[in-house]
């Protein structure tokens, strides 16, 4: 159709008022009710402008955009009074119709009175998708509607450049989180970090967050569990003249899964691969990759065994040369295959195979690898999958790491120990703690505290692997958690090791004496005994019957106990306790 027919079907759609409204439910999924519905527009079915991207467009176009929103915003109150909807209304509004000289002012008041609504039941929801240039006059703009009661979003956060300065600039009731963020993001951690960040902030300016593009239950699940409260998506409701005003409680029922942890196996990482025996022409093997694009390695077993990979890039240059094609279609996948790909078994942690591909011994990094189970294949590994995890995980530690140790903090310790139990992994939680700390930092100084407290991280550190997680609770308090057979050699271990390593803080004098005079908590000089570590053990036989708070209220308790222990050390069992 051409941009003048489009501009008559403009003409009549607004001369006739032929828009009809649909609304679109969104849900708090906290209590499991209506919140509000987001009003949509349509134009005339069998219209070339029935959709909103043309029909908004072409109305652009024409400098008729105030114009196309007033008549739409004005149907879409009349058609929520009409169908009795609950809760809030939201109205979309781009910047640049708020900013037409020509926008009438004080009619969207006007048309809710007769409609017998309320200004703080009308959020005025501006989309990032059309932004403006002017803040400062958009400010203006919004605090217009502000000042007479009506509510405030920024639709579509994190779509462009401006959203973020958009919403410290004009401080909106509601922010909504772009759909780009909600899509898989049960499966993706960064999407996770970034709503969470959002989250946190609205916590902070008395904002809420809308989560809008939802489709499938793990995605609900996972924005419940990051704290957001309102969601609207497919999955709650599609844009319907009668919209959805029901939600099922189970759509947040189930659990996900566990994320895994850095130090998980190479086995998380496998994909399923292609196969082919030594003897498969490279004739076919080429059909494969034009066949399937994304297809990037083939790999060559025979009986199972794995004896190497044929890459897509390495059958493109052979057949790209004059010739290339008649000469080598007919051999077979073992005259070119790569013979010294890395094949690596399924248990090994992420760190050991990032370790392997990186290697001063590697002149390129491997773009795949393949993945065995005690000697049989299993499936095939990329490297950039383990890249993306490796940052993926980067990025959720350093988010919570404990600024002095950069060692993981409460939220991950936490996650630890869901994922054990979760999984039903028996496990050994030890409490780390520094006794008569407190004089030491008195009479050193923080900064030579600080050193004490990297000592004790360094330490931890060493014996940290797929088997043991180190987390740094805060000041001069860590844990371990282990699923190794060990821990209890390697509990007592670090702490004998820092009674060795202890010597080089303390002045001769002190040493010496092996005393320090002090203030006591009641501002008192007296005789102090010099640092010592103590750890607090719980073993397996409690770690997987307690619940969160039965946890927490053991490991103090144990951590008490240690400090009065000979050695500082205190085991905790199921029906006895014993000091070494």
């Amino acid at each position: 159709m051409s941009v003048i027919d489009l501009e008559k079907e403009l003409n009549k759609i607004i001369a006739k008022q032929s828009i009809n409204a649909i609304f679109q439910p969104i849900f708090n999924i906290t209590n499991q009710k209506v919140h509000g519905f987001e009003a949509l527009s349509r134009g005339p079915e069998h219209s070339p402008l029935f959709s909103p991207v043309p029909l908004f467009k072409t109305a652009e176009h024409m400098g008729k955009l105030s114009e196309l929103e007033t008549l739409c915003r004005s149907i879409s109150i009349n058609a929520f009074k009409t169908c009795e909807l609950k809760g809030k209304l939201f109205i979309n509004i781009s910047p640049k119709a708020l900013l037409d000289p020509d926008h009438p002012k004080g009619l969207t008041l006007q048309l809710i009175k007769q409609m017998g609504l309320r200004p703080e039941d009308v959020v005025i929801e501006l989309s990032e998708q059309y932004p403006a240039d002017d803040i400062d006059l958009l400010k203006d703009c919004l605090n217009h509607y502000r000042n007479q009661g009506f509510l405030t979003a920024i639709d579509d956060l994190g779509a462009g450049y401006s959203g973020l300065r958009l919403w410290s600039e004009l401080a909106p009731d509601y922010v909504k989180i772009d759909r780009h963020f909600i899509h898989q993001i049960d499966s993706t951690p960064v999407k996770q970090e970034f709503v969470r960040s959002i989250v946190e902030l609205c916590q902070n300016l008395t904002c809420k967050v809308i989560a809008e593009g939802i489709e499938t239950p793990a995605e609900l699940t996972m924005l419940k569990q990051l704290g957001v409260t309102y969601c609207q998506g497919y999955l709650l409701g599609r844009p319907n003249i009668k919209p959805n005003t029901f939600m099922s409680s189970e759509l947040v029922s189930a659990p996900l899964a566990p994320q895994n942890r850095y130090c998980e196996t190479a086995e998380s990482l496998c994909a399923p691969a292609n196969i082919a025996t030594p003897e498969t022409k490279l004739k076919q093997l080429s059909e494969q990759f034009i066949n399937q694009p994304a297809l990037q390695a083939i790999v060559i077993a025979d009986n199972g065994q794995a004896k190497g990979i044929v890459s897509r890039n390495h059958i493109l240059e052979l057949f790209s040369t004059p010739y290339g094609r008649a000469l080598h279609e007919n051999h077979p996948a073992s005259a070119v295959m790569d013979k010294q790909v890395f094949q690596i078994d399924a248990s090994e942690p992420l760190s050991t195979v990032s370790q392997l591909l990186t290697s001063e011994h590697s002149t390129t990094v491997a773009q795949q690898f393949i993945i065995l189970r005690q000697g049989k294949l299993i499936g095939i590994g990329h490297t950039k999958d383990l890249l993306q995890r490796i940052t993926e995980y980067r990025i959720k530690v350093a988010r919570h790491a404990n600024p002095l140790s950069n060692l993981p903090g409460n939220v991950p310790i936490q996650e630890e120990l869901k994922r054990l139990r979760s999984q039903k992994k028996a496990f050994y939680l030890a409490y780390f703690d520094l006794c008569h700390f407190k004089p030491y930092n008195d009479i050193y100084g923080f900064s030579r505290g600080d050193e004490v407290i990297m000592e004790v991280a360094n330490l931890l550190t060493h014996y940290q692997n797929e088997h043991s997680f180190v987390g740094h609770i805060g000041g001069d308090d860590f844990v371990m958690i282990s699923t190794c057979s060990e821990a209890i050699t390697h509990f007592q271990m670090i702490v004998a090791q820092f009674e060795k390593s202890k010597r080089t803080y303390y002045s001769t004098e002190h040493w010496q004496a092996q005393t320090v005079y002090a203030n006591d908590r009641q501002d008192k000089k007296v005789l102090h005994p010099l640092i010592s570590l103590c750890v607090g053990v719980l073993s397996p036989n409690l770690t997987i019957q307690t619940s969160d708070h039965e946890l927490s209220m053991l490991s103090a308790e144990a951590k008490k106990q240690a400090k009065f222990a000979k050695n500082g050390f205190y085991f905790s069992n199921h029906n006895q306790q014993k000091t070494a």
